[in-house]
């Protein structure tokens, strides 16, 4: 008995903590409820145990679960988004690259991201495209580079996935001024045949003018969003409005221009972008892409850090005296504008030179929704699974979010070690039954043991007739 009492006191005190969080099942950990940073756009909301994987109508429980394994140093836990202001489930499409995972403040490379419940929902895809004549210079050669990509049928089955009636695409055209693609209003194309004659007929008719970039931004995330037949398709649709912003220069809104001049336009873009988003809720608002078309016109890029106010120094770098001319832009393009656009439409920025290049961006900006996401990572020495430790999960750039928990492993207990399948990248949980298979009969060995020296001492002084007789 006083070896069942203190292993039961051995394993109450292992497993208890100050504030109780739920265990993780399978092992000696507890892991806390997350806490999501002040000022993120979304929330990453943790699965800590069954309860919150039921409620968020998780079918895959056991892959929902969080998971922990000492011996390999893994760590697997899962999480959707929502909307902090009405808790809605939003449901996105993210990629391992989108995603910073660190472990006590160091980051941590080897993860997998794995999405699961793909959702059908409502899209409207405004691609924004240069018109100004360095697009159409040296036969046409940039501006086909984007009908070629357009015209890829990943693109065209991204804009418009095969049983998704509540997708749409508004192609415009921006260079001193913003039009539909065939000059006209703009108009949302419903289905691949329109999408496909629409860039065939008028994508390479040369326009010509001026680059009012910032403007032409400006015009797509709030005047656009406006118009009667795009905001009924918002409402109706449910739709979400992505924005891909493709350009092969600076902006540029007169001859006499430098990239000084740009500072406080680009600061007044980016501040519009800012507002418009913190004032829409999670579905309709808008997520901005950018796309530079050539390559960048100097090494540095935007200075590190959400919300910095935008410098010459920033921007331009020693080029701010220079004037906005075919010099400049046969140097490259303004990819820093493009980082800092994205970063405030919290989405992300490319540079691209080639036609599949092109492509991906587009396939990305269309990638496929997803309810919930498992999140699975590795330390490098498993000795960090000794003590309890912080991890923090956060999305790079497009809709800010960060979110903080604890993992408690049991100071002195551990759980069974998980089994590695031949092939698989992770470890899979032992169940507590496979330790009690050697833990019981051991435990039964100690107890027999107990009682096989009293009782074998006592048979021997019966049988030898040493017994001490009675008074």
């Amino acid at each position: 008995m006083r070896v069942l009492f203190g292993l039961g006191l051995w394993l109450a005190v292992g497993c208890q903590t100050e504030e109780f969080p739920a265990p993780i099942e399978g092992s000696a950990y507890r892991i806390t409820d997350d806490t999501p940073a002040e000022g993120s756009e979304i929330w990453i909301d943790m699965f800590p145990n069954r309860r919150a994987c039921a409620n968020a109508k998780v079918v895959e429980i056991e892959d929902c679960l969080p998971r922990a394994d000492r011996a390999s140093g893994e760590l697997r836990v899962s999480f959707d988004l929502k909307d902090p202001q009405s808790s809605l489930e939003l449901s996105r499409a993210l990629s391992k690259e989108q995603l910073m995972v660190t472990q006590d403040g160091s980051a941590q490379d080897d993860f997998e991201l794995i999405p699961h419940d793909p959702v059908i929902t409502g899209q409207l895809f405004i691609l924004l495209i240069d018109g100004s004549g360095s697009m159409y210079a040296d036969d046409q050669e940039r501006i086909r580079k984007v009908y070629s990509a357009l015209l890829r049928p990943s693109v065209i089955q991204g804009f418009f996935p095969e049983g998704n009636r509540k997708t749409g695409v508004v192609l415009l055209r921006f260079s001193s001024k913003v039009s539909g693609i065939d000059g006209g209003a703009p108009k949302i194309l419903r289905s691949p045949e329109e999408y496909e004659a629409s860039i065939r007929d008028h994508l390479l008719q040369r326009s010509g003018g001026y680059t009012h970039l910032y403007e032409a931004v400006q015009y797509a995330v709030t005047d656009l969003l406006r118009l009667e037949e795009i905001e009924r398709f918002l409402t109706v649709k449910a739709a979400e409005p992505t924005l891909v912003v493709l350009t092969d220069g600076f902006n540029n809104e007169d001859r006499r221009d430098t990239c000084a001049d740009n500072v406080p336009r680009l600061q007044r873009t980016i501040d519009l972008l800012r507002e418009v988003r913190a004032n829409e809720g999670g579905a309709t608002r808008p997520t901005v892409y950018t796309v530079g078309l050539g390559v960048r016109y100097r090494e540095e890029n935007k200075p590190k850090g959400l919300n910095r106010p935008v410098t010459t120094q920033g921007l331009c770098g020693r080029y701010g005296d220079y004037p906005i001319d075919p010099s400049l832009e046969d140097a490259g393009i303004d990819h820093v504008s493009m980082q800092w656009i994205a970063e405030a439409g919290g989405g992300y920025s490319f540079v691209k030179r080639k036609p599949r290049g092109l492509a991906d961006v587009f396939e990305a900006a269309s990638a496929t929704r997803h309810r919930w996401y498992e999140l699975w990572y590795r330390v490098a020495d498993s000795l960090w699974h000794r003590r309890s430790f912080d991890v923090e999960i956060q999305l790079r750039s497009r809709e800010r979010a960060l979110t903080k928990f604890t993992v408690l492993p049991s100071p002195w207990l551990d759980g069974p070690t998980g089994q590695h399948e031949l092939g698989a990248p992770w470890h899979t949980p032992t169940p507590f039954r496979h330790t009690f298979v050697v833990l019981v009969p051991a435990l039964g060995l100690l107890l027999s043991l107990q009682f096989l020296g009293p009782a074998f001492f006592n048979a021997r002084r019966a049988i030898l007739r040493r017994a001490r007789p009675r008074r």
